[in-house]
């Protein structure tokens, strides 16, 4: 029985309403000042015209969603873009005509054929300013008084805008299944955000909503799980970002493909991966790995000078051929480090010429060709070096001595052969400098000292430490808003939110 009682209260309004006829709710509302729902139908005559809503007193939550929707006005895809348009609702208000009829001021008392004289309906929404902020207005309380289906959207429409504040506390309210399809995607991706749905959904929701926020979390996802080979399909069709803002995902969703690929061999993949994601990285921790995920992939290549050149970044093309020898000796591409070696032999500064050749005898001495490595030393020792340029000269033969003992250190079977080199350098180079190599003979040794202990001198080792990895990124995501918070009694008892797309009820 109530809801009949509800329903005979607002058919009056609900058929205007529906009807998109405000001129006739203007009069059904004059005619009816003490109905039921009149005050709420009152608020959606003024909503549709942008006339102003006075504060209203809880508890009364359909009409305080017609107060958040007013504060969404101007938001696009949304009833607004239906009410903005001044022809969406007729507001002619019909009156009786003549010359003979007889007025009177309005009164209580009603006589027999007595006709309310209505005011003109006025639209004020082509100065209307924008809404205020509807989150304040979307309050728990609000919430946890609306029927299900109000309560959800206005639920997602609060998590929506925190969300654009940087939170995801509101997803904590969200039922994906109780909104409409359209806006199910959002709320499942802002549940996954917040870490309430198990991670693994991301896979299945980039698959029904391929959004870059989503396709993002994805892809991180298969490489979390070892799934290589979907990382390399799911991301086969990434696009560098027409939007600058979206840079961080899109280069995001690369170093994760460079580095699947690299996890199944596929180096030439990875390589183009790396300079797609090279373009937009803008240096920094993502700047830095992607060179040094390039550097050793280029170690294990025969060398390129071209895309060597393409990844040496700020420190320049003759820092890049030393550290492609060094990681090409390390991987054992020893054509690739001798490549390199000699690149940096013919560049006419003094620093790089001397790392070429200390280079080139560390590489020969790896490889177990002594008498190589002792003409590497020689061509340091040659004549030809001025003054200014001996500093570095001298410097790369204790790096090449230094390599030397470490080498022996590892292996062990050229000690004799070690203490000769060593004693070569010594005897050309300055007794401070000399005193090094002195040290690096008494690491060698195999007589203890007569005093003491025995010194161990293995020289610098160096280490090439790979950048720290960039973590994934946060993302952006454009989340579509409820097209309506309302809702409004209908003809037949239930609440409907807006009309359809056609405008029809």
């Amino acid at each position: 029985m109530a809801v009949i009682a509800l329903l005979l209260a607002v058919v009056p309004f609900a058929d205007a309403f529906w009807a998109r006829d405000l001129g006739a709710l203007r009069r059904e509302l004059d005619e009816n000042p003490s109905a039921s729902q009149r005050a709420l139908f009152d608020d959606l005559l003024r909503l549709a015209t942008c006339d102003r809503l006075e504060k209203v007193a809880p508890p009364d939550p359909l009409r305080a969603l017609v107060r958040v929707e007013e504060a969404r006005r101007g938001v696009p895809k949304t009833v607004w873009d239906d009410i903005l348009r001044e022809d969406f609702f007729r507001r002619t208000v019909w009156n009786p005509g003549g010359a003979n009829l007889l007025s009177w001021p309005d009164e209580e008392e009603r006589w027999p054929g007595e006709i309310l004289l209505v005011g003109p309906v006025r639209w004020h929404c082509a100065k209307a300013r924008g809404g205020a902020d509807p989150l304040p207005l979307l309050t728990p309380e609000l919430l946890a008084s609306l029927p299900a289906e109000p309560a959800a959207r206005a639920a997602y429409e609060r998590a929506v805008l925190l969300w654009r504040k940087g939170s995801t506390d509101g997803a904590a309210a969200l039922d994906p299944a109780a909104l409409e399809p359209v806006l199910r995607p959002a709320a499942r991706f802002l549940r996954l955000e917040a870490k309430l749905d198990p991670p693994g959904g991301w896979i299945a929701l980039a698959e029904d909503w391929p959004v870059l926020a989503a396709s993002t979390r994805a892809t991180w996802q298969l490489y979390r799980e070892r799934r290589y080979d979907d990382v390399v399909r799911f991301t086969a069709a990434t696009a560098l970002p027409a939007d600058p803002r979206h840079s961080d995902m899109v280069g995001s969703i690369l170093w994760v493909r460079a580095l699947a690929l690299q996890a199944l061999g596929r180096d030439e993949e990875v390589l183009a991966t790396l300079l797609r994601a090279q373009a937009i990285s803008g240096g920094g921790r993502r700047g830095d790995a992607i060179r040094a995920l390039a550097m050793s992939t280029l170690a294990r290549q025969p060398a390129n000078a071209e895309l060597l050149a393409q990844f040496a970044g700020a420190a320049g093309p003759e820092a890049a051929w030393l550290e492609l020898a060094r990681r090409a000796l390390s991987a054992g591409n020893v054509p690739a480090a001798r490549e390199a070696a000699l690149r940096l032999q013919q560049i006419p500064d003094a620093r790089w010429r001397a790392e070429g050749l200390a280079l080139a005898g560390e590489i020969a001495w790896a490889s177990g060709q002594v008498n190589a490595a002792h003409a590497a030393l020689e061509q340091l020792f040659s004549p030809g070096w001025r003054v200014p340029e001996r500093e570095a000269r001298d410097l790369a033969a204790l790096q090449l001595a230094h390599a030397m003992v470490v080498a022996d250190a590892e292996g062990g079977s050229r000690r004799s052969e070690v203490e000769r080199q060593l004693a070569f350098v010594r005897d050309r180079l300055s007794a401070r400098d000399a005193a090094q190599v002195q040290a690096l003979l008494a690491s060698v040794t195999e007589a203890p000292p007569d005093r003491g202990v025995q010194r161990v001198a293995l020289g610098e080792v160096d280490v090439t430490r790979a950048p720290e990895a960039p973590p994934e990124p946060p993302v952006l995501a454009d989340l579509p808003e409820p097209r309506s918070l309302l809702a409004i009694p209908a003809p037949d008892a239930t609440l409907r939110d807006w009309f359809d797309p056609r405008g029809a009820p």
